[in-house]
Order: structure tokens, then sequence, then C-alpha cells
């Protein structure tokens, strides 16, 4: 049976932060407040901290979710898992049209803000006549972007991060020279519909109805709930990050709409289409120096834009893609391209419905139609809360709990019902269109192919098994990365588990995908991939079944190979970690090679570097050395030895000679150290042993003439910094690159064997 692969956690604070602020900072900042100041005059400020405290209680009901189930899918998976596939299929429907209406709006923008360079000077960038001619170009680039995503052109992997620095500090520097120009005459009457003429309280409606345009704004702060499953440590770094990007944005946010408000006249700026262009235009009287601010503005404009746009077609067509996988949709959105491996059929509805909106809807209508499919999304998010905090199953066990539950929840639902009451007539009929066709669609189309219940249904709560085991057993991991060395890996590992009553071992096999590629999609995409991996594993399954100990595999598509190793001994616990090594260095840079190298280094357990050259274990030689492991590598030896019927063992070291002592005597008392060395151990049973003793000065070339006759060897590392000496030519790597046998180099975590080798030489030899 395949298995499900694992994403590698490799996410930090900073980077979810980076996602979530990367995908809110972008078309609402740089288009919605002269269009919403259109609805709510001065008081816009209020819209747009009204917009970011409805979204506080889904945030934080994401960050508990996502700590709780940390897998890809964000908030599709919640809804879905929570409260059913046809809860399912209208968040999946919702957020689809979110994401499309959202990336027109941002593709749409971007238009306005490249003709803005004219204005300093008055000499128009383009000839662009009327609105008509820029919805042109921007179904020109959005096409443009559609077929990037159809041919699987990836965007720089550390984009977004550098995006969110460069957008922080130019809008920041916007905000600081613009703080001292405010005029505060521009905020009286401050409480203003300018459409209904009304001024005081009466005038909060309008705050209201800008609400529900600027809410498209936050969207991305729950962005980061679909790589959920990438996330390091995500019961601290999933909420925390989610907060902080909320916050860092609310305050970035009123304050740039603060200063544009207090420095742009309201005339100009009421449903003005580039508000920071307009305000930087009012603030520099120079042309040149205008010119120049408009055009960095212009610069911080398109990057946001742009790559929101490209995001947007992107994002949104994951949605698709996976309802279709669920069969909520028909099969053919989730069809992939054979060649470029993406989902081409739901890229190409996507990017298309896109573009229609562009061509058919007026800015402000896109952001409302928006701001209601997001909207109903957060509403089912903290219903999907509540139904696991009431259901309660054994296996939801959040690393992050919601405060206030559940009356922040309860606010979230009831604040979301009311905003939706508030909208006008085009948005309001989209929001509740989305609820009324996703419902049919479901009970027409997908009830009948899904049997999956919510999570207050039995047949969630039957696949999700805790295993209990009374033993905490003898765990060895084993990265597995090709056949060549696989039997002689599984030969090894199943040795050093056969003394342990409770033992098993672990595989791991990691598919690395390039930073730039969402890890979730690599999956559905790289069938081929994927299957090689299982066969892999099954393989290893196979033999280590033929050996007699049980395994378990971690298929995982992850970035970093040896962080995903550690990730799973640090998980799993492990006891030991059995790595492939050719038994010389492959570059410079490297002391073992790129992926063991980490690997070796930071491993809390055992480390053993294995070079397997025959089937056989055979006669077998340890050397007992003047070095912190060799208790740990009599014991391995002795499981190689015990694991195969006819093997021998020798234990051999090689003493330096003495002045007044001959040479006899020394061998005498190395064998007495040796001996009592695996009387005071009895940790295997060695029934029968040979002793070798070489008395030699160059105790290099002494090791490599024993070593040479035998079919295994097994030697400790050199010193406790055992990579600074095999950096420099040392003992291991010189028998791995001349021995013609099987290598087996060892390291025990903390080298506790020191302390008893360290007393027996000095008994024998002081």
């Amino acid at each position: 049976m395949a298995q499900k692969q694992e994403l590698q956690r490799d996410l930090g604070l900073w980077s979810v932060i980076a996602i979530a602020m990367g995908a809110m900072i972008g078309s609402g900042i740089f288009v919605l407040p002269g269009v919403a100041m259109a609805q709510a005059g001065p008081a816009v400020v209020v819209a747009f901290l009204v917009a970011a405290i409805l979204v506080v209680p889904a945030a934080i009901s994401i960050a508990e979710l996502g700590t709780a189930m940390p897998e890809a899918g964000g908030d599709y998976i919640f809804i879905e898992r929570g409260m059913g596939p046809g809860a399912g299929t209208v968040a999946g429907l919702g957020t689809w049209l979110m994401l499309m209406f959202k990336g027109a709006l941002a593709l749409l923008g971007g238009m306005y803000y490249l003709t803005a360079l004219g204005m300093p000077t008055d000499i128009p960038l383009w000839q662009l006549g009327d609105e008509s001619m820029l919805k042109a170009v921007a179904v020109v680039l959005g096409a443009l972007l559609i077929a990037v995503n159809i041919f699987g052109v990836k965007q720089t992997g550390n984009l977004q991060t550098v995006m969110v620095v460069v957008m922080v500090v130019i809008l920041g520097g916007f905000v600081a020279v613009s703080m001292f120009h405010v005029d505060s005459s521009y905020y009286d009457p401050f409480w203003y519909d300018p459409e209904a003429g009304q001024t005081g309280m009466d005038g909060m409606f309008g705050v209201l109805s800008a609400t529900t345009m600027v809410l498209v704004s936050y969207a991305g702060v729950t962005k980061v709930a679909a790589v959920a499953e990438e996330i390091e440590n995500p019961e601290r770094n999933l909420p925390l990050g989610l907060l902080l990007s909320l916050v860092v944005t609310t305050f970035l946010y009123l304050l740039i709409v603060f200063v544009i408000v207090g420095i742009v006249q309201p005339e100009m700026l009421a449903g003005s289409n580039v508000p920071m262009a307009d305000a930087v235009e009012a603030l520099f009287t120079h042309p040149a120096v205008a010119l120049a601010g408009v055009a960095l503005i212009v610069a911080a404009a398109m990057l946001a834009l742009v790559s929101t746009a490209n995001a947007g077609v992107l994002t949104a067509s994951r949605y698709p893609f996976a309802l279709s996988r669920d069969k909520l949709l028909p099969e053919f959105f989730g069809q992939v391209h054979d060649r470029f491996h993406t989902p081409v059929t739901a890229i190409l509805i996507t990017g298309g419905a896109m573009l229609v909106i562009i061509l058919f809807l007026p800015v402000e209508d896109i952001a409302k139609m928006a701001g209601s499919f997001q909207i109903i999304v957060y509403i089912l998010v903290n219903l999907a809360l509540i139904a696991f905090r009431v259901a309660d199953p054994e296996w939801y066990e959040p690393g992050f709990t919601s405060p206030l539950y559940p009356w922040l929840q309860v606010f979230g639902v009831v604040s979301g019902l009311a905003i939706l009451t508030q909208m006008d007539l085009l948005p309001l009929i989209g929001g509740v269109g989305i609820i009324v066709l996703g419902t049919g669609w479901y009970l027409y189309y997908g009830k009948e192919r899904v049997q999956r219940e919510g999570i207050v249904g039995e047949a969630l709560a039957s696949t999700m098994e805790v295993e209990v085991t009374e033993h905490q057993p003898y765990r060895v991991v084993i990265p597995i990365a090709n056949r060549e060395s696989l039997a002689g890996l599984i030969r090894v590992a199943a040795a050093s588990a056969s003394p342990h009553p409770h033992a098993e071992l672990i595989g791991v096999n990691v598919v690395v995908v390039p930073d730039q590629t969402s890890l979730a999609q690599e999956i559905a995409t790289e069938v081929d991939r994927m299957d090689a991996q299982q066969r892999l594993i099954e393989e290893a399954e196979q033999l280590a079944e033929q050996f007699g100990v049980p395994m378990r595999s971690h298929p995982i598509v992850g970035r970093d190979v040896p962080k995903a190793i550690l990730d799973v001994i640090d998980e799993e616990d492990a006891d030991e970690v059995i790595l492939a090594w050719k038994g010389e260095r492959d570059k410079r840079d490297f002391i073992l090679g790129s992926n063991i190298d980490p690997v070796a280094k930071k491993a809390n357990c055992e480390v053993t570097l294995a070079k397997v050259r025959h089937d056989r274990v055979g006669s077998t030689v340890a050397f007992i050395t003047d070095g912190p492991y060799a208790e740990v590598t009599l014991i391995r030896a002795a499981e190689l030895v015990t694991s195969e019927e006819g093997a021998t063992l020798t234990l051999a070291t090689v003493v330096q000679p003495e002045e007044g002592v001959d040479d006899e005597e020394l061998r005498r008392r190395a064998r007495e150290m040796i001996e009592e060395a695996v009387d005071k151990m009895d940790l295997v049973d060695i029934d029968d042993y040979d002793v070798q003793v070489v008395v030699d000065d160059d105790v290099d070339s002494a090791l490599l003439q024993i070593a040479e006759p035998f079919q295994t060897v097994c030697i400790g590392a050199t010193r406790s910094k055992m990579f600074e000496r095999v950096l420099f030519g040392a003992i291991p790597e010189m028998i791995g690159n001349k021995v013609d046998g099987n290598v087996v180099i060892v390291r025990s975590e903390k080298g506790k064997s020191r302390s008893l080798w360290a007393a027996l030489k000095s008994k024998w030899f002081s």
C-alpha cells in the first residue's frame, strides 16, 4: 500500500511572517484607499482597522487548527474535515473565487500605476486612452502569467522574503517622510458618506461598506495555513507568525492610509486608483523630485501587484485541483500536463476567469466580491473550530489553543454575517450565491461520490487511530537513497536491532524539491518521482522483513535532505542512525559528503557510517583504539558477527613501543586490557573471539596491515572531534579508501566509554 508522503518542515518564524505579509501587502494598500474613501470619507482609516479586527477570530482559529492538523491544504482542509465535504465544497469554491478576484484586482491596479509615471510632469507614459485600454493591457499581462504558470517557470526561491523587505522599507520610508506634512483639516468631517451626503455617526454605514471592500487587503494572513505541514515547530511559529504579521501589517496600513488622507485633497483622493502616487505628487512640488518619488512607488506597486497576481493564478488553481482530487469537482480539473507537470486545466480555467473579471467588473466591485467570498470562508473556519472542540476527538491535540473560546469564534461568525448584510447588491448576491451554488453542487455531484463525513461523523474518527505500545522500541534510522547500498545498510541496521527485544527500523527517503516549488503540489504533480520513491521504500521494507526486523518508513518531500533526516531522528527519538558512505570524500568542501556531514555531526544518537562492499559479514576485526568510542565499536562488531552464522570476531589494537618495556610485555598488557574491557561491558554475547596486538611506531600503517585480510572492519571515530581528523586524512578515511572489505565507523552520542578505556589503559600501562 502506498504511503502518504510527508512534507519537510523547514519554514521558521520569519518565513511564516514573510509568507503572510507578502500575501497581504499588495492590491489592498496600493489600490483601495482611494476607492474606499469614496465610500467612507476620511473614516476609511477606521474601515481598515475594522477589517483587521474581523480577521482576528479566523486567524486565531486557523492557528489552533493548524497546530492540531499541520497539513498542507489550509482552510479548505480544516473546514472539510471539521464540517464535512459539503461545507468543504463551499469553502473551496469561495477561496478559489476570492483568490481569482484578488488576482484580477492586482493586475488591473498594476496597470493604473504604470500610467501614474506621467503624473508629475503631465506627460502621459502611454497614449492608453480610456479604462478599456488599461483593461486590455491587464488581460495581455494576465495571459502571460497564465502561460508562465502552465510552463512551470518558477520565481526565485527567496523572492517572497525579498519582496516583503523591499515593501516594508519603501512603505516605511513613505510614512516617515509624509507624517510631518499631514493636514488635519482634511479629516473634518471625519464620519462622512460622500454618496449619501451624510455626516456624523450616520456616516458609519459608509465605513461598513468600505470595510467589505478593504477586507481583501488582509486575505493573505491565512495563506500560511496552506503550507502548515512545512512549518517548523508549528505550535509556536504558526500562531506567532500569523498574529505578528497581522499586527505589523495592520499598523503599517493604518499609518499609510492616515498619511494619504492627510496629504491628498479629498476630492482628488476619493475614487482614485493610484492613491499612493497621488500622495507622492502632493508631497513634492518639484517635478523632478516628484517623478523620482512616484517612480519608486510605482516600482514597489508593480513588484507587489504583479507578484500578487501571479500568486493568485498559482494559488487559486490549486483549489479546483484539490477539489477534483477529493472528488468534489470533475476529474478534468485535476489533469496534470505530461511534460510540465502542472495542473494545466485548473490554471487555464482559473486564469481565464480572472481575465473575464478584469474585462467586465470595475475595481470597486472586484474588491467587494473578493471580500464577500473571504468573509464566508472566515465564518466557516470559526464554525470548523467549534465543531472540533464540541466533537473533541482523541487525536485532536493542538499545540496552541484559542483564547476566549467560544466567544471569539462566535464574534467572528456574527460579525461576518453582519458585514455581509451591509454589502451592496452585487457582492451580496455573490456571497449568498456561492453558498447556494456550493451546497447545490455538493448535493448534485459530490455527495454520491464522497463517503466522508465531518468530524462529528464516525468516518473520520475511525481513520484516526492512535498506536499504543507498551515498550519504547530500539529505533534505527536508515536514510534510503539508492538500491546499490540498500541491502548492505539493511543488513547492518538489522544486526544493530537484533539484540533488542523491541526494535524497529525507520526508513527515510527524501524527494528533493527546489525552494520555489510548493511541496504539496509536487506530490500531486510529480507522479513518477513519487512512484519511484514508493518502490524504493517497498524494496527496503521487504529486505527488512527478510532479516526479521519490522520497518516503518517516512517518505518525505522536502528541500534539505540532512535536515529532514535529523528531524526524523528527533521525532522518533532514535537510538542510532546508519548512513551509507563511499569511503572517501566527494569534494574538497565536504568531509564525508554533503548529506552525511550535517547528520553525522548533529545527530542526537549513535552514528554508524557503513561502506558495504560484500554481502557477508564474514571475518570481522574491531579496532580497540585510544578513542572515545571503544565500547560502541565492540558492541557494533559483536552485533554484526552474531547476526551471521559462521562469522568470526577479532579484537585488535596497535601499541607503540615504550622505552624499558619489551614488546612481549606490551602485547600481554594490551590483551588483558581488551579482555577486561569485554568482561566489564557484558552487553553482548561474545562467546569466542581472537585478540591481535601489534607493537609498531607507525600506528596508521599497522592498522591498515591488520585490516587487509578481513572481510569486515569496525572502527570507532579517531577522536571526539572525529571530523577534524577525517578532514586531514585520519585513520577511518584511510581504511575506507584502501580496505577492500566492508568498513563500519561508529560514534556514540557522548563518547561515554572513554572513561572505561582510559581507566583500563591507566591500570595496565602506567
